[in-house]
């Protein structure tokens, strides 16, 4: 991959690091502990426990992600940036406009 791509990529993946690390500190208090000692009525108490659920998961998501924009960076630093993890072919730069973080091909991702 040419120097000037690189660049793109790396300024899209630092801009994406910061996105997601906002969303990750937004993210926090929705996957905060449902007290059962609160009175707030049987289905309050099944919409809060459900939001934090949602919470949760999001958080998962977000932190996921996360990993992976910084495992790019660091492929980026060592040259391997764009290369699939699993068959070590070329991953189309389409996709990797569209996630930039990807680790893997459309064929390899299909597989998992």
């Amino acid at each position: 991959m040419e120097t000037e791509q690189l660049e793109f990529f790396k300024k899209r993946l630092r801009d994406l690091e910061t996105e997601l690390e906002t969303g990750l500190k937004g993210a926090g208090g929705q996957s905060a502990t449902v007290s059962l000692d609160e009175s707030i009525g049987r289905l309050s108490r099944a919409d809060a426990l459900h939001s934090q659920q949602i919470g949760i998961a999001l958080e998962a998501n977000i932190k996921s992600r996360l990993a992976n924009v910084r495992m790019a960076l660091g492929a980026i630093d060592d040259g391997t940036y764009g290369v699939c993890r699993h068959c070590r072919k070329a991953i189309a730069e389409p996709r990797l406009k569209t996630m930039p973080e990807t680790p893997s091909c459309v064929n390899c991702s299909g597989r998992r």
